[in-house]
């Protein structure tokens, strides 16, 4: 062939119609784009089906479509009506790594259902009708991860149920109709993290029922039956980290009701019918940072509570029926504590002993107590004032204080607070040792030695030593509180007192009266400085209100001048602009026959009047009469 002829068939190549073959591949693909579900072999009832995702949602299915693509990783079921759930259906699908069967209308689960999806990692039968499960259900889900079981009618879980699920870690099982947690019932769940039993009827755990549940972290069983703290068999979750047992008619908490929790971190105990916290009731939880002690009937908080709860940093005591608080109750974990609440209980007054020791405290609440803004509450008022937590008190009692806030009122108000009887039965800061005193050291006290052991033989101590009939006596009547934390009375007997004896006692008990400590001493200078100082501030209010009365006077004046003269420089602008007057002359005759040039050079070096002058001469008839004319305008 010669090169010419080449040549024109290349042409003739390089000008022909595109391939056939070409356009019928693009058409292929797009009709099975279109026919997927066809394609795939799923039912037509499905919203989507891929290679790798099935969607049948509220598709009102009654089965498992037995046609599911065997690459299929996803099966969203949820909102049908399948009743059963069989072996078969599920067959091929090892691929599958999410099933969601929930709300599905599910009665019952055959046993190994799900035993040829080896990677499913997620499967949900919550929210369904299902009231028991058979063991062999779970037979073959090796690699589960998260069983979701919640909001159905089970009511037993037998024993090695969960064997087979050695790799789950989220269980949920609450608002089911479970009564008892046998031994065993989690047998085989090594790397469990996550426990959810609430909302059932529990009222009886075994002691084996977390067996093999070494890796549990978080527990959560309000919502049930219990009236005992499960101690022995929570006891062996070496490693649990959150525990809510709220809502359980518990009632009280043993001695070592928490043993062997080391690592717990949150406690909830919420409306648990709680009345009273044994000694050693918290022992153990050293690592524990909340306690929720809420909607409950505790009466009383006393230094035993907490003292085992040193890194405790969130404290809520609120709606319980307290009405007093030790003062060392906090003292424990005062370098820790952070939040404490203290609301809707009955507190009427709260010494600052009991909250000085909190140093690290930045929420405190007390509101909606029934607070007695006495003398009693003076200490507390003084810490408020020097602390940095913020607090809201508000009176109930006395009536005239009724709902006035503390934290508002004036040192004016505690003002017969400071004398010397009320500081030492009222007011705060004073010793709890009682002092009972009757002492004669005199001329009578051997009238009154004779006297005692007329009657009978009285024991007393004093500083630590036995008192007989030959050592002063004490006297009841004659009692009164001083701050001698050293003092301590151990026996306290009556004896009548001679009649010769009893001025000396009175003026005994004056004295002893009258004398304060530094505590009351340093309370009444305080008092007595702070009156001064709200004298002071009050005189300077007065002042201050002056000063801006006459800034305000001043200031008015200065716009009524202003105003003036924006009146009177109005005036002046809307009247005439010029004024003409003439000013008459006598008349005279005048030599004008000089030139002007000659004036102006006689004129240079003088004044302005001196610029213009004329010869007046006599005026005579042939000379003509010049009368002059001044105009000026302003």
């Amino acid at each position: 062939m010669s090169k010419k002829a080449k040549d024109r068939d290349m042409c003739v190549l390089q000008s022909s119609p595109p391939c056939p073959g070409a356009f019928l591949y693009i058409l292929n693909c797009f009709l099975l784009l279109l026919l997927q579900k066809e394609a795939f072999g799923c039912p037509s009832a499905c919203q989507l089906c891929t290679g790798r995702q099935v969607s049948c949602r509220n598709a009102g299915l009654s089965s498992i479509p037995w046609n599911l693509p065997q690459t299929t990783v996803l099966v969203y079921l949820s909102g049908n009506n399948i009743s059963h759930v069989t072996p078969n259906e599920l067959r091929g699908l090892r691929k599958l790594a999410a099933l969601y069967l929930d709300n599905s209308s599910i009665l019952y689960v055959h046993p190994k259902s799900f035993v040829e999806l080896p990677k499913l990692c997620y499967l949900h039968l919550d929210n369904n009708n299902i009231k028991r499960l058979d063991p062999g259900i779970f037979e073959g889900l090796s690699s589960l991860r998260c069983l979701y079981l919640q909001n159905n009618h089970i009511a037993f879980v037998p024993r090695g149920l969960f064997s087979d699920l050695v790799s789950v870690r989220y269980l949920t099982l609450q608002r089911n109709r479970l009564s008892v947690l046998g031994s065993g019932t989690f047998l085989g769940m090594i790397s469990l993290q996550t426990l959810n039993l609430a909302n059932n009827k529990i009222s009886r755990i075994s002691d084996s029922a977390f067996h093999h549940l070494e890796n549990l972290a978080y527990l959560f069983l309000e919502g049930n039956n219990l009236t005992l703290v499960p101690s022995n068999a929570i006891g062996r979750l070496k490693n649990l980290e959150r525990l809510s047992l709220s809502h359980n008619p518990i009632g009280s908490i043993q001695p070592f009701a928490f043993k062997g929790l080391n690592k717990l971190r949150y406690l909830s105990l919420k409306n648990v019918n709680l009345k009273c916290i044994a000694v050693n009731g918290f022992f153990g939880l050293n690592n524990l940072s909340q306690l929720i002690l809420s909607y409950n009937d505790l009466e009383n908080i006393n230094s035993s509570t907490f003292n085992l709860l040193n890194n405790l940093m969130y404290l809520q005591l609120d709606r319980n029926k307290i009405a007093t608080i030790d003062n060392d109750t906090f003292e424990k974990m005062g370098q820790s504590l952070k939040i404490l609440s203290l609301a809707f209980n009955n507190i009427t007054e709260l010494q600052p002993e009991v909250l000085q020791p909190l140093v690290s405290l930045t929420h405190l609440q007390v509101n909606s107590n029934p607070w007695n803004c006495s003398c009693k509450m003076l200490g507390l008022l003084n810490w408020l004032a020097s602390s940095h937590v913020s607090v809201k008190i508000h009176c109930q009692n006395p009536q005239s204080m009724r709902g006035r806030p503390l934290h508002y009122m004036k040192w004016a108000v505690f003002a017969d607070c400071i004398s010397p009887r009320a500081s030492l039965g009222a007011a705060p800061g004073l010793g709890a040792a009682t002092l009972l005193m009757a002492w004669h050291k005199g001329s009578r006290h051997s009238t009154l030695q004779q006297s005692a052991s007329a009657e009978t033989k009285y024991v007393a101590f004093w500083e630590g030593t036995t008192a007989t009939s030959s050592t002063p006596l004490l006297y009841e009547e004659y009692a009164v509180e001083i701050s001698s934390p050293a003092t301590t009375v151990l026996s306290i007997l009556p004896v009548q007192i001679p009649a010769e004896i009893t001025p000396t006692i009175k003026a005994v008990e004056e004295q002893l009266l009258f004398t304060t400590d530094a505590s009351s001493v340093s309370l009444k200078t305080t008092l007595i400085c702070t009156q001064r100082v709200e004298k002071l501030n009050q005189a300077f209010d007065i002042l201050l209100a002056f000063f801006i009365l006459a800034c305000a006077v001043i200031l008015f004046l200065a716009c009524k001048i202003f105003q003036f003269r924006q009146k009177l420089k109005v005036l002046e602008n809307s009247g005439e602009k010029s004024i003409e007057y003439y000013g008459f002359y006598q008349p005279s005759r005048y030599n004008i026959t000089d030139s002007v040039q000659s004036l102006t050079r006689k004129s240079v070096g003088h004044s302005e009047l001196d610029q213009i002058r004329l010869l007046k001469r006599t005026a005579s008839e042939s000379q003509a009469q010049v009368i002059l004319f001044e105009h000026s305008s302003l």
